[in-house]
């Protein structure tokens, strides 16, 4: 409560509103750019003022002891004040903030932080700064731009109220640029207290939570929190962000206010409640209503804008064209070294052939890398579960796993119970689902002491974590069975085939597949989300909260036609970026040179990728959340039995991925070259077996054929993958022409041959130099 008593018992307004009150009557707008602080322009002479200052404090007279005093101590406020101010103002975010009539052109914001500043007597926090900012609203709202500049004019004003009374202090000191008549304001106080308060005031603006302030402040922000859908106050700091940004766009477009825009969009949310999508502001904002909302807003967007909206609207053209270009570029060269060689016909379409697949290299490379530099990384909205998945998230992480000896067991239970604790919840449930290795029987003399171990691990974590008869780790153990394409006793389907009986246990099926469990197993019946990793993943602390909310997004939501399941809109899985972990980046030689960049990603920052940011759908690798019953509603029928053996691509086609490149999961990489080779054997002949859906008809279960529903793009994932399996032979087979059959100097031939994968290299540099840019 702000109001003060005064003596006859009348309460009265606070005076801080009140000079906030004032101010705002006082002030008109220009509708121009403002006028170019010279606190700000100047601001690259800060660093030789302040080596300056430190020579001026370190000799100075007694009577100003105190105030060299407090400008060495607090020499590095006013060090982090400089380069906060030059990272947080560029030139075009300043062109943005509006200008007051009566204050010779200075923006708005920045009358304003001296103003709090005068008013507060130098003695900021955030309930002052809160109060005084609503107070001035009360008459005309502040922008979404004016309200995020407010720390960096605060941190402007401070400087020169502090460069004010360091001159005063010390006569001989001259200025690093010249003042704003608003420093004046406090020229009446000592200049060691004004030193003294500007200094305080900068450690204050330092340890101030910005982003409660904004929301506890921002007009539109209040507005949009009255989403009909009741999702917007659910979702992260990040993702209202986004809503937010994209408010200011559409009210620069559209030539209206900020608050304005938000009404409009609430009013069509309201108008479409009864749809769960429609509904929320999100899908006006950044969903598929955009277009519409901005016909009713006549809104025009800038040309840069423009430009990529065409380039979106047609990525399909877009992207096979500049694939096709490119690779007849590549091409270009070996064909013309051919020709200039007198090659006859045979050996110059032969030499031509053996450079198509380097060529596709080259030409994928090269547009990958240019759409990265085109297109914005496509950030999924989120719900914030971070301090608690809802019970109508129920998740169960899951870890596929084939045990060939006991001696395993320790180090999957550990794994298990890492997960947990990295992510613990009462609303997640930890499962391991285990398959016997495979036998050319279906029991094995082994098979007694792995099935022990299991359920003794098991037990071991409940009775270690289990709280108020709560027990959070499961186990669900299936028996061989004999496979006859396969001449051997295994488990059915392996990991596509435990993963879906899991879904059909989930979704309340009676499934006798899982012959041995431990743990509450009812108990992960009617989960909605399943993640499941693999016996070597790191889930990073909080990693499975923030998928869930992902997922749980309803712009993110999954819906399948009811008839032929395809997938109409959303997804059904979200694949987050996996990394290589550090540890096992390092195991050996093998791996500290192919595992490549294994540093922890401590910002989790949303990277690039081609699929998700130009057509936005992601690849499916095996590691990730999917809505289990959407996700078994899109594959059932579809899958014929024995066929797959890399499944995740397939899962993913069918039903529908997002890459969530701001969240990260870390995974081994193969200690030897040995290990490397079988992995990659086992990803080739799982791709290969692919083949068959590219073509019109494809197989379906119970031996029946289907029309192939999968769009150009999902057959061109398909197709691309197994260009890449061909990549090596092809390498190998244009070297030994180079030097054996074809025409020219096998030297240029070789170096042909490097050059296609070097473009691997050249891209990765490139990319990671400017990745903290993005």
């Amino acid at each position: 409560d702000r109001t003060v008593t005064a003596a006859a018992g009348q309460p009265h307004a606070d005076p801080i509103e009140a000079a906030a009150r004032a101010l705002q009557s006082c002030h008109c707008l220009t509708g121009r750019p403002p006028r170019v602080l010279a606190a700000w322009a100047d601001l690259h002479a800060m660093p030789t003022w302040l080596r300056h200052l430190r020579i001026v404090c370190a000799a100075a007279e007694p009577e100003s002891g105190k105030a060299a005093e407090w400008l060495l101590d607090n020499h590095y406020q006013l060090r982090r004040a400089v380069a906060q101010i030059r990272e947080d103002l560029p030139p075009a975010f300043y062109r943005r903030l509006p200008a007051v009539a009566d204050g010779a052109g200075l923006p708005r914001v920045f009358c304003l932080a001296h103003a709090m500043l005068q008013a507060t007597h130098l003695q900021l926090s955030l309930a002052t700064t809160v109060a005084f900012v609503n107070a001035y609203q009360e008459g005309a709202p502040l922008s979404i731009a004016e309200l995020w500049a407010l720390p960096t004019m605060l941190r402007l004003a401070c400087l020169e109220i502090a460069i004010s009374g360091a001159t005063r202090a010390f006569p001989g000191l001259a200025m690093p640029f010249a003042l704003s008549p608003l420093a004046a304001a406090l020229d009446a106080l000592d200049p060691t207290e004004c030193i003294a308060r500007a200094l305080a005031c900068l450690h204050a603006a330092a340890a101030m939570p910005w982003k409660d302030f904004f929301e506890r402040t921002s007009r539109v922000e209040a507005l949009l929190r009255d989403d009909p859908a009741a999702v917007y106050a659910r979702m992260d700091f990040d993702t209202r962000d986004r809503y937010r940004k994209a408010i200011e766009d559409l009210a620069e477009g559209a030539q209206r206010t900020e608050p304005a825009i938000a009404e409009h969009v609430l009013a069509m949310a309201r108008n479409s409640a009864a749809d769960v999508r429609r509904g929320h502001v999100g899908y006006w904002l950044v969903g598929r209503g955009r277009r519409q909302l901005e016909a009713a807003l006549n809104y025009r967007p800038p040309f840069g804008a423009a430009c990529r909206r065409w380039l979106l609207r047609h990525a399909g053209a877009f992207y096979a064209s500049g694939l096709a270009l490119t690779t007849l570029a590549a091409l270009a060269v070996p064909a013309a070294y051919l020709w200039l060689m007198g090659a006859p016909p045979l050996p110059w379409v032969l030499g031509v052939l053996l450079c198509l697949i380097p060529a596709t290299i080259l030409a994928v490379t090269l547009v990958n890398w240019l759409v990265t530099l085109i297109v914005p990384p496509r950030v999924l909205p989120k719900l914030d579960f971070e301090k608690a998945v809802p019970a109508d998230c129920r998740t169960a992480v899951v870890m596929p796993v084939i045990i060939a000896d006991a001696r395993e067991v320790p180090a999957l239970v550990e794994r298990l119970e890492m997960h947990w604790i990295a992510n613990r919840d009462p609303n997640l449930r930890f499962a391991l689902l285990s398959d016997l290795a495979d036998a050319p029987h279906a029991r094995m003399p082994q098979d007694d002491a792995i099935e022990d171990a299991l359920v003794a691990g098991i037990r071991r974590l409940n009775r270690r974590h289990g709280a108020g008869g709560e027990r959070p780790f499961h186990l669900l153990h299936r028996q061989r069975l004999y496979n006859a394409r396969e001449g051997c006793w295994m488990g059915w389907e392996r990991k596509r085939g435990k993963l879906e009986q899991f879904n059909r246990f989930v979704l309340g099926e009676a499934v006798d597949a899982f012959t041995l469990c431990e743990g509450d197993s009812e108990n992960l019946r009617g989960v909605r989300f399943v993640l499941t990793v693999d016996a070597d993943t790191v889930l990073p602390m909080g990693t499975a909260h923030r998928l869930i909310g992902t997922l749980a997004h309803p712009l993110n939501r999954a819906q399948t036609d009811p008839e032929d399941g395809r997938l109409r809109a959303g997804y059904t899985v979200i694949q987050p970026r996996v990394e290589i972990s550090p540890e096992s980046g390092a195991r050996s030689l093998f791996t500290r040179l192919y595992a490549g960049d294994t540093a922890i990603d401590i910002y989790s920052r949303a990277v690039s990728d081609v699929y998700q940011d130009l057509f936005g759908v992601g690849i499916y690798v095996g590691k990730g959340i999917y809505d289990v019953a959407a996700f078994q509603h899109c594959l059932d029928g579809r899958v014929p039995e024995n066929s797959l053996l890399s499944h995740d691509l397939f899962e993913g086609a069918h039903g529908g991925v997002a890459l969530a490149s701001d969240i990260v999961l870390y995974d081994a990489f193969p200690a030897s070259y040995g290990e490397y080779m079988r992995r990659w054997h086992r990803w080739v002949r799982g791709d290969w077996q692919l083949l068959a859906w590219l073509r019109g008809r494809v197989p379906a279960a119970a031996g029946r054929h289907l029309p192939n529903g999968l769009p150009a793009l999902e057959r061109w994932k398909i197709l691309d993958n197994l260009r890449r399996s061909l990549i090596p032979f092809n390498l190998v087979a244009l070297s030994l022409a180079g030097w054996l059959a074809l025409p020219g100097s096998p030297w240029v031939w070789t170096v042909l041959t490097v050059a296609a994968p070097g473009a691997y290299l050249f891209t990765d540099l490139v990319s990671g130099l400017a990745r903290g840019r993005r």
